[in-house]
């Protein structure tokens, strides 16, 4: 018979004080793209008669000692790119919108009257070709060609796409390109979000962009919560924390029987949102994080396993056979996608549907 090996039924190693950051380290972590989690103690799981509860929530209090910082938005495909290998970079094929496809043609065809046709400008538009790398390519072609047109117009020669309006064109083309770099990586196993992170605080040790005592990192399945939370008890972290559906988050919520709360219209995107930093789509929750709630789910530090009583910074069980993911996704309910709402599947899953997000802390 195996043993089950729970959040409490193991004695861990005596806690480790939290090494005190000096000024500078301080200054270091101040950045636009996390935000701050100060220690402290919520209720973590959901109360009997809350909408969606599963058996594995029980309600328990919980105690965070040590602050942390979670990233505002999660991993995005452009970040995963920059950081690892072209053999691990992801670039799936994908259509154009008809105005962005209408620019590419018309790129085309000028550079075909200069006689240049790079492979980017040979792919076809009606069979979904196009991938990020082609995008950069195809770019670098636009606004070198667009240079050039403003030098003719200057020069009072003929042009055959007028600057202003090849100016208008290339800001849509970079808005779409932009917003594909900007979508949550997805398809990522747990042992690859491990590795992201190991890279990561590599990378930002030797740029000294982080203390030396903190590292890259998933988040615990409580820090995950109670940053979810911001606060709130409800089955958000959203508005009043009572309400969830396709409005304030991208979950499925194309039936009333889907979403939690007011009614007031019937929303599904069923895909991914972008996270353009400059505009993001779903409104952040109190703490001013972005997309806890559908998108993608989150791959979380712990192995699976039933909630004890109650706890201090726990990290889960030392084994287990899976690992915790979090905050449901673009084809989940709003019941699915609750602040308590608990998934789990194997280390070794890579789905649609399955991302993460960073957290900059103390080691586990």
């Amino acid at each position: 018979m195996e043993e089950q090996v729970t959040q409490s039924t193991y004695v861990p190693f005596p806690p480790v004080a939290v090494p005190e950051l000096s000024p500078k380290d301080l200054k270091l972590l101040k950045r636009d793209d996390f935000v701050r989690i100060e220690p402290g103690l919520f209720r973590m799981g959901s109360p009997d008669d809350e909408d969606g509860r599963m058996a594995d929530e029980k309600i328990h209090t919980v105690t965070i000692t040590k602050p942390y910082y979670i990233a505002k938005y999660e991993v995005t495909i452009e970040l995963w790119n920059k950081l690892l290998p072209p053999l691990l970079k992801r670039d799936e094929k994908f259509y154009l919108t008809e105005e962005v496809e209408r620019s590419f043609i018309r790129l085309r065809d000028i550079e075909k009257k200069a006689k240049s046709t790079p492979k980017s400008l040979q792919l076809d538009p009606t069979k979904g070709e196009f991938t990020i790398e082609s995008l950069e390519e195809i770019l670098s072609i636009f606004e070198k060609r667009l240079a050039q047109q403003k030098a003719d117009a200057e020069k009072k020669k003929e042009v055959s796409w007028p600057p202003k309006e090849m100016d208008a064109a290339l800001k849509q083309f970079k808005k779409f390109l932009r917003r594909r770099q900007n979508l949550p990586i997805t398809f990522v196993s747990y042992p690859q979000a491990k590795s992201f992170c190991w890279r990561l605080t590599e990378l930002a040790w030797r740029e000294s962009s982080i203390p030396r005592e903190m590292i890259y990192r998933l988040p615990t399945e409580a820090e995950w919560e109670y940053a979810c939370r911001a606060g709130l008890t409800g089955v958000s972290g959203l508005e009043d924390g009572y309400q969830l559906s396709g409005i304030n988050a991208n979950v499925d919520g194309s039936k009333r029987e889907d979403i939690i709360g007011k009614v007031q219209y019937l929303i599904a995107k069923k895909k991914l949102v972008h996270g353009n930093r400059e505009k993001m789509i779903y409104p952040a929750n109190a703490w001013g994080i972005f997309d806890m709630h559908g998108n993608v789910f989150e791959w979380c530090h712990d192995f699976y396993g039933p909630y004890p009583d109650q706890s201090t910074d726990p990290t889960g069980p030392i084994r287990g056979k899976k690992r915790v993911r979090r905050g449901g996704s673009f084809v989940r309910s709003a019941h699915q996608s609750r602040s308590a709402s608990r998934h789990s599947v194997e280390p070794s899953w890579r789905g649609s549907e399955t991302g993460f997000r960073l957290v900059i802390g103390y080691p586990l």
